[in-house]
């Protein structure tokens, strides 16, 4: 009986701690802009105006990719690769624009952290890419010139 109760307590507390973090699909814009302010601030320490003047450039951004989602978004087409690379393009392009304006704002030394932060989410394996998820494991990693046998249509890595 212990064993059981113990049991649902392991089970409780982690779906607590799941449910526990933020969400952003669950979030409000406003919600959503003030945890990138947030982390901003937490990172490099604002000042209440480099708050505020971020706090303008995101909601900025927030809204000028609302417009281009619209825009890029035609209800029951399909977009080609043309589109797709054009719009991967764009955002792109406001992304460092975003970049640009907020290091305009920042110290020096701010500017230092900030490079650091942007250079360590870069980083990070894009995580719809099975193969990097196989090679993190060895065992389950294919042989050299082996597919993963995982792709539905041929392993694009091989093509």
């Amino acid at each position: 009986m212990k064993k059981i109760v113990l049991a649902l307590i392991v089970v409780l507390m982690g779906t607590i701690a799941v449910n526990a973090q933020p969400r952003r699909a669950n979030m409000s814009p406003e919600q959503i802009l003030k945890l990138r302010v947030d982390r901003l601030d937490k990172a490099l320490t604002l000042t209440e105006e480099q708050k505020a003047e971020i706090t303008k450039i995101y909601s900025e951004e927030m809204e000028s990719v609302e417009k281009d989602n619209a825009a890029f978004n035609k209800r029951g087409e399909k977009p080609d690769e043309a589109t797709i690379k054009a719009r991967k393009e764009h955002a792109k392009a406001k992304r460092e624009a975003t970049d640009a304006k907020i290091e305009a704002l920042l110290t020096p030394e701010q500017v230092a952290k900030y490079a650091q932060m942007k250079q360590r989410t870069g980083q990070r394996p894009d995580r719809r890419d099975h193969h990097d998820r196989k090679a993190s494991r060895p065992d389950k990693a294919p042989k050299q010139g082996q597919c993963c046998n995982d792709c539905k249509d041929g392993c694009k890595k091989e093509k």
